[in-house]
């Protein structure tokens, strides 16, 4: 697993306008149409988390979903994160098409 270095995470922020940096996580919340489409967004993108052998943190309250991805122990972010977060937001976008 590699890290980042500050320049490649602002970099790659340039990419993801939508997420924050929030210490050594990449944090982003979601809108929906409704509560149903919540929890399908978050079980099509778990198999991307499991394929990555990656896992998000979740937080949910009916149309709203905020992810948060990292880990505050490991201090930086990885490649993986961003791969995640490209992910994440490639899905949500074709929804909305």
């Amino acid at each position: 697993m590699s890290s980042m270095t500050s320049d490649q995470v602002a970099l790659q922020l340039d990419g993801l306008p939508a997420w924050q940096l929030d210490g050594s996580s990449l944090v982003r919340t979601y809108e929906f149409a409704d509560f149903a489409s919540v929890v399908a967004f978050i079980v099509k993108m778990s198999f991307h988390a499991q394929e990555l052998e990656h896992y998000p943190h979740w937080e949910s309250y009916y149309t709203t979903l905020k992810v948060s991805i990292g880990n505050a122990d490991q201090g930086t972010l990885h490649n993986r994160d961003v791969q995640l977060a490209k992910r994440l937001e490639t899905s949500f976008n074709a929804q909305k098409m």
